[in-house]
């Protein structure tokens, strides 16, 4: 079996994200079990840092699977839209980064700055609620990253096509 340089790309960046979300994963949980503001502020910049490898996991996902699409496709009468395991991938992949985009940082922005201002003991009434609300909601957001990441891993190696990448 050959591997083409994109497919091999597909697999680092799959490797990328797959780190980054468990990254972020532990490092939420490392957040919740500390008692001390400054420390929880620390550790939700670096968790923030380790945040910022999923959009460069997921330029590299989309530059690959563009490459690994037109390996499989170059010589064949067949088109990558006629197969529906791959355009199912495509529309998960775009879920996955849009909620991402999206949601992801808004969250943790919204978390941090309630840490900032618990550490400098200027918070709402309702902080307490508020930061129990936002851990809720990130850890609902890594469940759904998750889901969807395993969605797609499911959809390339059970898909009815030999992978765009094996030439």
């Amino acid at each position: 079996m050959v591997a083409s340089i994109a497919f091999l790309l597909h697999l680092i960046g799959f490797g990328v994200l797959c780190a980054s979300l468990l990254g972020g994963f532990i490092l939420d949980r490392t957040l919740r079990g500390q008692t001390d503001y400054s420390l929880k502020r620390y550790t939700a910049r670096i968790a923030r840092t380790i945040g910022l490898l999923s959009p460069v996991a997921a330029i590299l996902l989309l530059a690959s699977g563009i490459g690994n699409i037109h390996n499989r496709y170059l010589a064949s009468t067949l088109t990558w839209f006629g197969e529906g395991w791959l355009v199912a991938k495509i529309i998960l992949f775009a879920v996955l980064v849009l909620n991402g985009v999206i949601y992801g940082p808004q969250l943790t922005r919204n978390r941090a700055n309630l840490l900032k201002a618990l550490a400098e003991q200027s918070a709402p009434p309702d902080a307490e609620r508020l930061m129990r609300s936002y851990n809720t909601q990130i850890t609902l957001f890594y469940l759904v990253q998750t889901l969807f990441l395993l969605l797609i891993l499911f959809l390339s190696v059970f898909g009815t096509g030999k992978h765009p990448g094996v030439i």
